[in-house]
């Protein structure tokens, strides 16, 4: 097998958990040869149409046998460039469209469209929406993938077993705000009530990093590569997500939590029952933000600090069987 990638990665920030994959697959001689084609991170500094077609040479000059494409929007890239993509080898075409996008408050970008329509499967993160989004773009074959982590960069730290920590709850989320009237993400209002109500309930034992919160509690934005020092902060950790409506979708922000190690408290999506069976000793739902502070209290109240450490201890083996980026890497290769 011959693969060529067009990752989602762009500035210094690097898909390292497939790469890492990719090398693996090589050691051990089961794909022949791999290219990587970093469209985002060329058109980014700046080489514009060159990156473009470089693609396309790229596709000619290597034969890959499989394409896998990942995230393509404010790219350009429209229905006949693919078509003219699509006559240059008689490869397999992935798409996975990782990032959130509802049909009319933050549409699908038209590259992820035409994308989708000339791809043999695509890979989403949702559902309902979501999958409806490609369906209606003309894909043929849309299929449902868990948002994951990188087990090279979460996963690996000391879960702390000391008996104290600053605070008992901890989220990290920003908050957001919409660029133009009636865009952005949504259920924003939902995720500001939830850090009201925790603020109200827990006081200073709770702490909500990122951007844009100026409430007693906020701590101000966390760089990713640090994120495990604050998510063991605090005992349990929580969140309300964009996009709740969405059936099956959750962001990386839950298997990352879980694979660094927290109990987590978040919002329930139809399909999770299914999904997280067996999860509750250290994952638990609320369908209200009032309901996620009820369920983060008691869990406070009816478990010892050791205990807890247990339970964290469970959703990473649970994180690591079913939410490591290179598994979800070769799943989407060997599709059928």
């Amino acid at each position: 097998m011959r693969i060529l990638y067009v990752p989602n990665e762009w500035g210094d920030g690097r898909q390292t958990g497939i790469r890492r994959a990719l090398a693996t697959l090589m050691d051990a001689g089961l794909v022949e040869d791999v290219r990587i084609y970093s469209l985002l991170w060329r058109l980014r500094a700046g080489e514009g149409k060159a990156a473009v077609d470089g693609l396309l040479a790229a596709v000619k000059s290597f034969a890959p046998d499989v394409v896998l494409m990942q995230h393509l929007g404010s790219t350009g890239l429209d229905g006949a460039y693919f078509s003219e993509l699509r006559r240059l080898g008689n490869f397999r075409f992935i798409y996975h469209e990782a990032d959130p996008y509802s049909r009319w408050k933050h549409p699908l970008p038209s590259e992820a469209k035409a994308a989708g329509g000339a791809a043999d499967v695509v890979f989403t993160v949702g559902r309902g929406a979501f999958r409806s989004n490609f369906i209606r773009s003309g894909s043929r074959d849309v299929r449902w993938c868990p948002s994951i982590y990188d087990p090279g960069r979460f996963g690996r730290s000391i879960i702390p077993h000391e008996l104290k920590r600053p605070y008992d709850v901890v989220m990290i989320a920003n908050k957001s705000k919409a660029r133009t009237p009636f865009t952005g993400h949504p259920n924003s209002r939902q995720r500001e009530e939830l850090v009201r109500l925790l603020c109200r309930r827990f006081g200073k034992r709770f702490a909500i990093f990122g951007r844009g919160w100026t409430n007693a509690s906020a701590k101000g934005p966390v760089p990713y590569s640090e994120q495990d020092a604050a998510i063991h902060a605090g005992w349990v950790s929580t969140n309300w997500d964009h996009y709740s409506s969405e059936e099956a979708y959750f962001s990386d922000r839950l298997p990352t939590t879980l694979a660094t190690g927290s109990v987590h408290v978040t919002t329930y999506h139809k399909g999770f029952d299914e999904i997280f069976m067996g999860s509750d000793r250290f994952l638990r739902f609320g369908r209200s933000p009032k309901e996620i502070v009820d369920v983060v209290d008691d869990i406070l109240a009816t478990h010892d600090r050791t205990s807890l450490v247990d339970d964290a201890q469970s959703g990473r083996q649970f994180a690591d069987m079913h939410f490591r980026q290179d598994d979800q890497f070769v799943t989407m290769l060997n599709f059928e």
